[in-house]
């Protein structure tokens, strides 16, 4: 589909364990797009939501692609549903690889232009993991909506009771595990969705709220590999291998109950401090929550992106 000369395609990438990984890739109307962006969408979300966004840089030379994270999206109609991500293996390290799949994908069709990779909330978790493992072929890193860690959790404990709920059902059980955490993030403001952490523009909210693609659980498996995950890219051994000369943009809300009053994101930007990174900038939007490409004030959000990727371009 194809409109003001932006081409949108949607297609599925199969992988060794049988997966269907929904891609999406949105083309500039150039032949030599400036950059490659790839977006790694958040937890409990999916990748259409970033069409605004993808749009927009799409319109200023960039092409844009992103895909459905397992037990996410189109994605999860192979894992067994919303959250839900089959009784084997380890979720978190088969979508890391499935990222580095779409983007060699997106890198042999567009051979040359650099790729960035951006990643939300979750997603800047399994960025931060692609970039310990792969980030030797990336030309810059955006960190949306982030934090250092899990808030509020305690990662022994949540691997017990995981690992607990995992014995008594199974990996696909559904646990209460992020819908607890997520209904914490809401305490500071005003109940109407559960969801007004989000944004502070109701719009958006509603339609997180509307959308059945949202706001689901995460079954007992995931949650488990989401939890190790954290200690593992946290771990400084793992840490050391994020090249130093990767170019990292750091993007938050100051408002965001994920970074508890922005501690989270100061022990991140200590941790790529110590670990050398020649390039480290950040900024922290006043009032702004959660989804900052969602905010009321996204348009500055989306200049501010842009120009730091033609600084890099």
């Amino acid at each position: 589909m194809s409109t003001d000369g932006i081409t949108h395609r949607t297609d599925h990438l199969p992988t060794p364990d049988g997966v269907r990984v929904a891609t999406y890739t949105w083309l500039p109307g150039t032949d030599s797009p400036r950059a490659i962006v790839q977006i790694a969408h958040g937890a409990a979300e999916h990748a259409q939501r970033y069409d605004r966004f993808a749009r927009h840089l799409c319109a200023h030379g960039y092409a844009v692609v992103a895909s459905d994270h397992r037990g996410h999206g189109a994605t999860a109609a192979s894992t067994g549903g919303y959250g839900v991500v089959g009784e084997e293996g380890d979720s978190w390290r088969a979508t890391v690889k499935d990222l580095r799949t779409v983007g060699d994908r997106t890198r042999r069709t567009l051979p040359g232009i650099p790729l960035f990779l951006l990643g939300h909330s979750m997603g800047s978790m399994l960025a931060r993991d692609y970039a310990q493992e792969y980030g030797e072929d990336l030309a810059g890193l955006i960190l949306s909506g982030t934090f250092r860690s899990l808030p509020a959790t305690e990662p022994d404990q949540a691997i017990a009771r995981l690992e607990a709920e995992i014995a008594k059902g199974g990996r696909t059980a559904l646990s209460g595990f992020t819908t607890q955490l997520f209904a914490s993030f809401n305490d500071p403001y005003e109940f109407g969705t559960g969801y007004e952490w989000l944004s502070r523009d109701t719009a958006e909210v509603a339609a997180y709220a509307a959308d059945e693609r949202c706001g689901f659980p995460f079954s007992a498996g995931l949650s488990l590999d989401w939890v190790r995950a954290v200690r593992k890219i946290n771990n400084p051994h793992h840490q050391a291998r994020t090249p130093t000369r990767l170019p990292v943009h750091i993007a938050v809300g100051a408002e965001d109950p994920c970074n508890q009053r922005m501690t989270l994101v100061y022990e991140l930007l200590e941790d790529f401090r110590y670990l050398g990174t020649h390039d480290l900038t950040w900024k922290a939007y006043p009032g702004a929550r959660h989804e900052i490409l969602n905010e009321i004030n996204r348009h500055e959000v989306q200049q501010d992106l842009l120009t730091w990727l033609h600084t890099h371009t």
